[in-house]
């Protein structure tokens, strides 16, 4: 990184942290999302398409032990939602771990992994959600990042509440919601639940973040590293 002519990424966070340890010629661009692909469709086509009834909580992404659904799985049987996990396992047996957490809270029967989807059917899975979930454990890799997944739910005008991360509060500050542990994971998800959702504003801040626009955006550090 330091013998780069430049760095691109995803967060000011990261940026900062790459400088203290003396890498430069840095540019920040967000992270995105293919807002031809990822759209809207009817919820309960959605729902009802996937075998899925009542209230839905979606996670999609890999299932490792970054990933911090062990609060949502412990938030779970204080919520009367099924949580939709959608997503592989791809070094460990987190899924394994989270299988067994959710059999040993009894709520295993309120609980679907679809595995791996791909992305170009990855819209009826968000539809399908009342909320797309964000969670990540607290450390330096989730703290000083902002993935992409939160851009998708966006992209499908689906709220998003994550757990409480720096440089995802910079990025979108109160455009999306958070949480800090299992009892306030419960208490935000019954707030959403009982407010409006705003797809179509949901659906513009995504736009925002759509890859023809960062490509242009990498376009510009390519042009400028080669001159």
């Amino acid at each position: 990184l330091r013998a780069a002519n430049e760095v691109i990424t995803v967060t000011k966070e990261l940026a900062d942290f790459l400088r203290q340890i003396g890498v430069k010629d840095i540019s920040v661009i967000a992270n995105g999302v293919d807002t031809r692909v990822l759209r809207p469709q009817p919820m309960e086509e959605a729902k009802s398409a996937l075998g899925l009834k009542g209230i839905v909580l979606g996670y999609v992404g890999s299932l490792e032990h970054w990933v911090d659904l062990e609060t949502v799985v412990s938030a779970l049987p204080s919520i009367d939602a099924t949580l939709l996990v959608v997503g592989p396992g791809l070094f460990t047996d987190y899924a394994d771990t989270i299988k067994k957490m959710a059999k040993d809270l009894g709520v295993s029967d309120r609980i679907v992994f679809t595995g791996a989807v791909k992305y170009a059917n990855l819209s009826r899975y968000i539809s399908a959600m009342d909320i797309g979930l964000n969670p990540l454990k607290m450390m330096k890799k989730n703290e000083y990042a902002a993935g992409g997944k939160v851009f998708n739910y966006l992209s499908c005008g689906r709220p998003v509440l994550s757990s409480r991360m720096i440089s995802l509060e910079k990025l979108l500050g109160d455009e999306i919601y958070y949480y800090d542990d299992a009892e306030s994971f419960a208490m935000q998800t019954k707030a959403i639940l009982g407010s409006e959702v705003d797809s179509e504003k949901n659906r513009r801040i995504a736009e925002q973040y759509d890859w023809t626009r960062m490509a242009k955006l990498y376009e510009n550090v390519l042009e400028n590293a080669f001159d």
